[in-house]
Protein backbone atom coordinates (compact mmCIF):
# COMPACT_ATOMS: atom_id res chain seq x y z
CA UNK A 1 0.00 0.00 0.00
CA UNK A 2 1.45 3.61 -1.15
CA UNK A 3 1.82 5.87 1.55
CA UNK A 4 1.01 9.26 1.54
CA UNK A 5 3.69 11.65 2.45
CA UNK A 6 3.79 14.85 4.71
CA UNK A 7 5.75 16.97 6.77
CA UNK A 8 4.97 18.79 9.65
CA UNK A 9 5.43 22.59 9.88
CA UNK A 10 4.97 24.00 14.12
CA UNK A 11 8.03 26.36 15.68
CA UNK A 12 8.02 23.88 18.81
CA UNK A 13 10.44 21.08 18.20
CA UNK A 14 8.25 19.05 20.81
CA UNK A 15 5.45 19.66 19.25
CA UNK A 16 6.76 17.87 16.23
CA UNK A 17 8.50 15.46 18.23
CA UNK A 18 5.08 14.27 19.76
CA UNK A 19 2.94 14.59 16.44
CA UNK A 20 5.83 12.43 14.57
CA UNK A 21 5.42 10.07 17.16
CA UNK A 22 1.83 9.90 17.24
CA UNK A 23 1.58 9.54 13.59
CA UNK A 24 4.54 6.69 13.56
CA UNK A 25 2.25 4.66 15.86
CA UNK A 26 -1.49 5.34 14.99
CA UNK A 27 -1.56 6.13 11.58
CA UNK A 28 0.66 3.67 9.46
CA UNK A 29 -0.19 4.90 5.93
CA UNK A 30 1.56 8.45 6.72
CA UNK A 31 5.40 8.73 6.25
CA UNK A 32 6.44 11.75 7.96
CA UNK A 33 9.35 12.72 5.12
CA UNK A 34 10.45 16.21 6.80
CA UNK A 35 10.04 18.84 9.41
CA UNK A 36 10.49 22.97 9.23
CA UNK A 37 9.93 25.15 12.10
CA UNK A 38 8.87 28.32 10.19
CA UNK A 39 6.84 29.24 7.15
CA UNK A 40 9.69 30.27 5.22
CA UNK A 41 11.65 27.26 6.31
CA UNK A 42 7.96 25.22 4.94
CA UNK A 43 8.12 26.41 1.87
CA UNK A 44 11.84 25.32 0.77
CA UNK A 45 11.02 22.11 2.20
CA UNK A 46 7.57 21.68 0.71
CA UNK A 47 9.28 22.59 -2.97
CA UNK A 48 12.01 20.17 -2.76
CA UNK A 49 9.91 17.15 -1.41
CA UNK A 50 6.31 17.58 -2.67
CA UNK A 51 4.41 16.16 -0.02
CA UNK A 52 0.37 14.86 -0.37
CA UNK A 53 0.17 16.30 3.00
CA UNK A 54 1.27 19.20 5.29
CA UNK A 55 0.59 19.52 9.39
CA UNK A 56 0.74 22.98 9.70
CA UNK A 57 0.42 24.88 12.66
CA UNK A 58 -1.48 28.40 12.75
CA UNK A 59 0.55 30.67 15.11
CA UNK A 60 4.38 30.99 14.13
CA UNK A 61 6.94 33.66 15.80
CA UNK A 62 8.23 34.35 12.16
CA UNK A 63 4.60 33.74 9.98
CA UNK A 64 1.25 31.98 10.25
CA UNK A 65 0.45 29.03 9.01
CA UNK A 66 -1.78 31.23 6.21
CA UNK A 67 0.72 32.92 5.28
CA UNK A 68 2.64 30.03 4.38
CA UNK A 69 -0.33 28.97 2.15
CA UNK A 70 -0.32 32.45 0.21
CA UNK A 71 3.01 31.74 -1.60
CA UNK A 72 1.48 29.29 -3.23
CA UNK A 73 -0.91 30.09 -6.43
CA UNK A 74 -2.96 27.13 -6.23
CA UNK A 75 -1.98 25.04 -2.62
CA UNK A 76 -0.73 21.63 -4.54
CA UNK A 77 -1.51 19.53 -1.34
CA UNK A 78 -3.79 18.55 1.58
CA UNK A 79 -3.37 20.55 4.78
CA UNK A 80 -4.37 19.78 8.54
CA UNK A 81 -4.33 22.46 10.73
CA UNK A 82 -2.67 22.73 14.22
CA UNK A 83 -3.47 25.22 16.86
CA UNK A 84 -4.03 26.54 20.30
CA UNK A 85 -7.01 27.49 20.99
CA UNK A 86 -8.01 30.53 18.17
CA UNK A 87 -11.90 31.21 17.91
CA UNK A 88 -11.79 33.40 14.81
CA UNK A 89 -8.76 30.80 12.83
CA UNK A 90 -11.18 27.67 13.31
CA UNK A 91 -14.20 29.45 12.94
CA UNK A 92 -12.97 30.37 9.45
CA UNK A 93 -10.83 26.94 8.68
CA UNK A 94 -14.85 24.95 9.91
CA UNK A 95 -16.41 27.23 7.37
CA UNK A 96 -14.42 26.40 4.92
CA UNK A 97 -15.19 22.83 5.66
CA UNK A 98 -11.34 22.50 6.33
CA UNK A 99 -9.53 20.05 9.17
CA UNK A 100 -7.89 21.30 12.06
CA UNK A 101 -6.46 19.38 15.70
CA UNK A 102 -6.33 21.35 18.95
CA UNK A 103 -3.21 20.44 20.78
CA UNK A 104 -2.43 18.65 23.13
CA UNK A 105 -3.18 16.28 19.68
CA UNK A 106 -6.21 13.43 20.46
CA UNK A 107 -5.01 10.08 19.18
CA UNK A 108 -8.73 9.79 17.28
CA UNK A 109 -9.01 13.36 15.85
CA UNK A 110 -5.89 12.68 14.45
CA UNK A 111 -6.82 9.36 12.98
CA UNK A 112 -10.23 11.29 11.83
CA UNK A 113 -8.88 14.16 9.88
CA UNK A 114 -5.58 11.83 7.85
CA UNK A 115 -8.73 9.18 6.56
CA UNK A 116 -10.46 12.65 5.51
CA UNK A 117 -7.20 13.85 3.48
CA UNK A 118 -6.73 10.62 2.10
CA UNK A 119 -10.39 11.13 1.05
CA UNK A 120 -10.06 13.80 -0.72
CA UNK A 121 -6.69 13.01 -2.24
CA UNK A 122 -8.01 9.97 -4.10
CA UNK A 123 -11.46 12.41 -5.16
CA UNK A 124 -9.97 15.12 -6.76
CA UNK A 125 -13.38 17.30 -6.99
CA UNK A 126 -12.95 17.54 -3.43
CA UNK A 127 -9.38 18.94 -3.81
CA UNK A 128 -8.64 22.97 -4.01
CA UNK A 129 -12.17 25.28 -3.48
CA UNK A 130 -12.44 25.21 -0.02
CA UNK A 131 -8.97 26.15 0.23
CA UNK A 132 -8.43 28.50 -2.19
CA UNK A 133 -11.77 30.41 -0.64
CA UNK A 134 -9.91 30.26 2.68
CA UNK A 135 -6.76 32.34 1.01
CA UNK A 136 -9.00 34.51 -0.94
CA UNK A 137 -10.67 35.86 2.72
CA UNK A 138 -7.06 36.40 4.23
CA UNK A 139 -6.27 38.93 1.70
CA UNK A 140 -9.92 40.83 1.70
CA UNK A 141 -11.52 43.54 3.95
CA UNK A 142 -13.31 41.75 6.21
CA UNK A 143 -17.33 42.21 4.99
CA UNK A 144 -15.79 41.01 1.28
CA UNK A 145 -14.39 37.55 2.95
CA UNK A 146 -16.36 34.74 1.34
CA UNK A 147 -18.87 32.09 2.39
CA UNK A 148 -19.24 28.65 0.37
CA UNK A 149 -22.47 27.29 -0.87
CA UNK A 150 -23.37 24.15 -3.07
CA UNK A 151 -26.27 24.77 -5.23
CA UNK A 152 -27.15 22.61 -7.92
CA UNK A 153 -24.53 20.90 -8.77
CA UNK A 154 -22.08 24.08 -8.30
CA UNK A 155 -20.57 26.19 -5.38
CA UNK A 156 -21.32 29.52 -5.23
CA UNK A 157 -19.09 31.92 -3.54
CA UNK A 158 -21.17 34.52 -1.31
CA UNK A 159 -19.68 37.80 0.51
CA UNK A 160 -20.17 38.54 4.12
CA UNK A 161 -21.79 41.71 3.14
CA UNK A 162 -24.14 40.18 0.96
CA UNK A 163 -25.92 37.74 3.57
CA UNK A 164 -29.25 39.41 4.35
CA UNK A 165 -30.06 36.88 7.42
CA UNK A 166 -29.96 33.70 8.62
CA UNK A 167 -32.66 31.72 9.93
CA UNK A 168 -32.77 28.02 11.75
CA UNK A 169 -34.05 25.18 10.04
CA UNK A 170 -33.89 22.37 12.18
CA UNK A 171 -30.65 21.00 12.32
CA UNK A 172 -29.73 23.02 9.06
CA UNK A 173 -29.79 27.37 8.45
CA UNK A 174 -31.32 29.17 5.30
CA UNK A 175 -29.12 31.73 3.93
CA UNK A 176 -30.85 35.05 2.51
CA UNK A 177 -28.62 37.09 0.57
CA UNK A 178 -29.76 40.84 -0.22
CA UNK A 179 -30.44 39.74 -3.85
CA UNK A 180 -33.00 37.52 -2.00
CA UNK A 181 -31.13 34.01 -3.05
CA UNK A 182 -31.34 31.39 -0.67
CA UNK A 183 -28.93 28.95 0.41
CA UNK A 184 -29.67 25.53 2.30
CA UNK A 185 -26.67 24.96 4.80
CA UNK A 186 -25.97 21.36 6.63
CA UNK A 187 -24.43 24.41 9.32
CA UNK A 188 -26.47 25.19 12.51
CA UNK A 189 -27.44 28.48 13.30
CA UNK A 190 -25.36 28.83 16.06
CA UNK A 191 -22.46 27.80 14.13
CA UNK A 192 -23.66 30.76 11.85
CA UNK A 193 -23.89 32.77 14.90
CA UNK A 194 -20.41 31.92 15.98
CA UNK A 195 -18.64 32.87 13.00
CA UNK A 196 -20.93 35.83 11.84
CA UNK A 197 -20.30 37.44 15.42
CA UNK A 198 -16.33 38.24 14.25
CA UNK A 199 -17.95 40.24 11.47
CA UNK A 200 -19.61 44.15 12.61
CA UNK A 201 -23.25 44.19 12.02
CA UNK A 202 -24.41 40.84 12.11
CA UNK A 203 -26.49 40.11 15.47
CA UNK A 204 -28.74 37.22 16.72
CA UNK A 205 -32.35 38.58 17.06
CA UNK A 206 -34.26 35.55 18.13
CA UNK A 207 -33.25 32.01 19.00
CA UNK A 208 -34.41 31.01 14.92
CA UNK A 209 -32.80 34.28 13.12
CA UNK A 210 -29.50 36.00 13.00
CA UNK A 211 -29.50 39.54 10.53
CA UNK A 212 -27.19 41.63 9.37
CA UNK A 213 -28.21 45.43 9.89
CA UNK A 214 -26.54 46.68 7.44
CA UNK A 215 -29.55 45.11 5.01
CA UNK A 216 -32.45 46.34 8.22
CA UNK A 217 -35.34 48.44 6.42
CA UNK A 218 -37.50 49.77 9.25
CA UNK A 219 -38.28 47.89 12.21
CA UNK A 220 -41.53 48.76 14.56
CA UNK A 221 -41.37 50.38 17.68
CA UNK A 222 -44.31 48.37 19.62
CA UNK A 223 -44.49 44.32 20.87
CA UNK A 224 -43.48 42.69 19.41
CA UNK A 225 -40.89 44.38 17.21
CA UNK A 226 -41.06 43.25 14.06
CA UNK A 227 -38.33 44.29 11.63
CA UNK A 228 -37.98 44.52 7.95
CA UNK A 229 -35.02 43.75 6.00
CA UNK A 230 -34.06 45.48 2.79
CA UNK A 231 -35.46 42.66 0.64
CA UNK A 232 -39.22 42.67 2.06
CA UNK A 233 -38.26 39.87 4.16
CA UNK A 234 -39.73 40.06 8.11
CA UNK A 235 -37.93 38.90 11.58
CA UNK A 236 -39.50 39.11 15.02
CA UNK A 237 -36.86 40.37 17.48
CA UNK A 238 -36.73 38.69 20.92
CA UNK A 239 -37.91 41.31 23.46
CA UNK A 240 -34.47 40.54 25.14
CA UNK A 241 -32.56 41.48 22.14
CA UNK A 242 -34.63 44.53 20.92
CA UNK A 243 -32.27 46.89 23.00
CA UNK A 244 -29.38 45.22 21.47
CA UNK A 245 -30.37 45.17 17.93
CA UNK A 246 -31.10 48.83 18.47
CA UNK A 247 -27.69 49.84 19.60
CA UNK A 248 -26.02 47.86 16.76
CA UNK A 249 -27.81 50.02 14.00
CA UNK A 250 -26.56 53.21 15.92
CA UNK A 251 -23.64 52.04 15.14
CA UNK A 252 -23.40 50.46 11.67
CA UNK A 253 -26.26 51.59 10.30
CA UNK A 254 -27.04 55.20 11.01
CA UNK A 255 -29.59 56.08 8.37
CA UNK A 256 -32.32 53.85 9.69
Amino acid sequence: MKKITAIIVDDEKNSRIVLNNLLTNFCPTVEIVGEAASPDEAYSVITALNPDLVFLDIQMPTGTGFSLLQKFPQVPFEVVFITSYDEYAINAIKFNALDYLLKPVVIAELQDAVRKAEERLKDKSLKGAAMQNLIHNLDKDILDQRISFHKNDQVRYIAIRNISHVRSDGNYSIVITDQNETFSSSKTLKEYDDYLSAFPGFIRVHRNSLINVRELKSYSKGEPCIITMENGDTIEVSRRKKQEVLEALREVAPKV
